[in-house]
């Protein structure tokens, strides 16, 4: 298992910290890095908001935690019941058909709990899976590490795993399920192109949805929707599981923690200019891009080659433009 000790120093120390956010610099693709880069490519933030047809939150709260957790639990529990629900009755109206009703239910029930504790323990693993993450090595992780210790000390969360994407996207997202500490999944490009400061405001995004829970109700709505993502709209079934609205509150408590707007604002940014996932990648079109598509920090295009930026902004409260917009204000 890979050290979180080591070097480096974290995100709010020593010259990792927020006075590097003004740094130019070029990333991969010729992104530009830092705020001053970011800033450059502002979307129509007002209008965007406007068109979206939402107000701002008044205040979230962010000493909840506890009752999310427990919400989320209880959905999560939910939907991991829903296929073994649909075991139970197929299972036991094939025994009644064949004159066995007593066998039919007991066996029912019996398939529903096996089924039921698989996906529960198994989920996070099968998405993992299917985006084909692999473990990172000390070196490539060794900031994000010390920045995720550093985030969860103030958090008072325990750290979780990170595993890293190969993909020219800049990509991150989290997967879990409540009783483990959860996976921050993070693609080379993201750990590439940002820089201290931004990277900081993505890790913050997800260690929230760490800390409250919502992974594991969305975690759990991928793993039972990605073998049928091809023929049914995954998306927007897993969005509405996870919760719609989920990433801009999130976005909410994340700056909350890392107290600068500017640096989630940025990253949000530069992971919504593209590029988009490349045409090997398994997030480049089917059921793995359709399965995950809003639970990533930055919401996949709706198609292999449409826009990022703008994508599902008109009265989608998690586009990633709307939130831009969002945080120019806060």
């Amino acid at each position: 298992a890979r050290s979180r000790s080591g070097g480096g120093g974290g995100s709010r120390g020593g010259g990792s910290g927020r006075g590097q956010g003004g740094q130019g610099g070029q990333g991969r693709n010729g992104a530009a890095r830092g705020s001053g880069g970011g800033r450059s490519a502002r979307p129509a933030g007002t209008e965007v908001l406007e068109a979206a047809r939402v107000d701002l939150p008044v205040v979230i709260d962010g000493n909840d935690d506890t009752a999310a957790f427990a919400a989320n639990r209880r959905r999560a529990l939910v939907v991991a019941a829903v296929p073994a629900l649909v075991a139970l009755v197929v299972v036991a109206l094939a025994c009644v058909a064949a004159g066995a009703a007593l066998i039919g239910v007991a066996a029912g029930v019996v398939v529903a709990l096996v089924l039921w504790l698989a996906l529960w323990r198994n989920a996070p693993a099968l998405v993992l899976r299917a985006l084909g993450t692999r473990p990172g090595s000390d070196p490539e992780l060794q900031r994000a590490d010390n920045i995720v210790e550093g985030l969860c000390a103030s958090m008072g969360l325990e750290a979780p795993d990170i595993v890293v994407l190969d993909e020219d996207a800049r990509l991150a997202l989290a997967v879990g399920r409540p009783g483990v500490p959860g996976t921050l999944v993070v693609s080379t490009a993201l750990l590439h192109d940002l820089d201290p400061v931004a990277l900081e405001g993505v890790l913050a995004h997800e260690l929230v949805h760490v800390k409250r829970g919502d992974t594991a109700p969305a975690t759990m709505a991928c793993a039972v929707l990605l073998p049928l993502a091809r023929v049914l709209p995954a998306a927007d079934l897993v969005h509405a599981v996870a919760g719609r609205g989920r990433e801009f509150r999130t976005d909410r408590l994340a700056i909350g923690v890392t107290r600068y707007p500017p640096g989630l604002r940025d990253a949000l940014v530069l992971m919504a200019e593209g590029p988009v996932p490349g045409s090997a990648s398994p997030l480049a079109g089917g059921g793995v891009a359709r399965a995950t598509r809003w639970l990533w920090t930055v919401a996949l295009p709706d198609t292999p080659d449409g826009p990022v930026l703008r994508a599902s902004s008109v009265g989608e409260l998690d586009a990633p433009a709307v939130r831009i917009a969002a945080l120019d204000e806060w």
